[in-house]
């Protein structure tokens, strides 16, 4: 154990017996091939410690699934959510050292996405459903009365589950692009239509091949927020955010800075001190006060579906009131403050 690298400990130990086959490759093929691989991380700060945050958000996303069953509620998958995006980020903030890879890499964000979205829309049936949340808040077992969607929506978890947990499936795909992992150089620093417009594929800046893991993703950050800084007048215009045009400029300018945050938080976790601390919790506190009107947005979209048109309309109304009373909360300051300071 001692004579193993970190990368090799926690990455040889998760490769199955499913793993070879599925890879095509004798037991003593990919032990030859793990030891190849981690000796070369062995040399780089860079693909070692990216492999090892992805390790971390793997374990976590594993556990998780493993948690969900048939009595899991909406309001106990909102954890679960963020640790599939976790480790989704990861892909998105380092997509060019896959660029050798560029169609697994797709497939793997592909499957992520799609738990996402399904344990997402699982969650909703919390997030937009005002008792639930009242009764939570209350310290009472929310109550979801809608049982044909509970079942419905739970269902495609667990079918996104058995799919993750597959032989050949996510779990296993994530496996094979990490250990396979490539340090950057000039034939692999290009930007891609399938890297994600919140994250590379938004900006013209590129990551720099001599530069270390936390580097590149200060300058993702330093890009976006340049985005989010020539936006936000247009945002601070909207009059009325439940109109479709306006919700989704509001969306993607709340997504913007969540990515940027949360893309600090990466380059944190690698580095220390990438990004100050304190204007990332502001940044993350402003995109809490802008998801509460978005909550608002979206409860009026489901309720509108269900045909309750009067309900729906009180949480538009709410949604207009809290971006009013949010704007007023800066009237005088500088709402993206922060991001100067990050």
């Amino acid at each position: 154990m001692k004579n193993k690298s970190i990368v090799s400990y926690l990455f040889g130990s998760l490769v199955t017996m499913s793993t070879l086959l599925t890879q095509g490759c004798s037991s003593a093929a990919l032990e030859s091939r793990l030891q190849q691989t981690n000796q070369a991380q062995a040399k780089t700060h860079y693909t070692g410690a990216i492999t090892e945050l992805a390790y971390k958000a793997k374990s976590i996303v594993d556990a998780g699934m493993k948690e969900f069953n048939e009595d899991t509620l909406p309001h106990e998958a909102k954890e679960l959510r963020k640790q599939i995006v976790r480790l989704r980020d990861l892909l998105d903030v380092f997509p060019h050292n896959f660029a050798h890879e560029l169609e697994l890499w797709d497939d793997v964000r592909d499957g992520l996405d799609d738990g996402y979205t399904v344990v997402g829309d699982y969650k909703d049936l919390f997030d937009t459903n005002p008792d639930a949340v009242r009764e939570l808040e209350e310290g009472a077992q929310p109550e979801y009365k809608d049982k044909k969607k509970l079942n419905e929506r739970r269902k495609k978890v667990l079918k996104w589950k058995s799919d993750y947990f597959t032989e050949g499936g996510v779990s296993d795909q994530v496996l094979r692009l990490f250990l396979d992992i490539r340090e950057l150089d000039a034939s692999n620093v290009l930007n891609s239509k399938k890297y994600s417009s919140f994250f590379w594929g938004g900006v013209k800046a590129q990551p720099i091949s001599t530069a270390k893991p936390a580097e590149n993703a200060r300058r993702l950050i330093d890009a976006q927020a340049a985005v989010a800084t020539k936006e936000h007048p247009d945002v601070l215009n909207i009059k009325d955010p439940t109109t479709h045009e306006n919700e989704l400029l509001f969306h993607d300018h709340r997504k913007r800075l969540r990515t940027i945050a949360k893309v600090c938080n990466v380059a944190n976790a690698l580095t220390s001190g990438t990004c100050n601390t304190a204007a990332v919790k502001d940044v993350e506190s402003l995109v809490v006060d802008l998801g509460e009107i978005e909550d608002l947005i979206i409860t009026g979209r489901h309720l509108e579906e269900d045909g309750e048109k009067k309900k729906a309309e009180e949480a538009y109304e709410d949604a207009q009131k809290k971006f009013k009373k949010l704007k007023k909360k800066y009237e005088d300051k500088d709402m993206l403050e922060p991001l100067k300071r990050i």
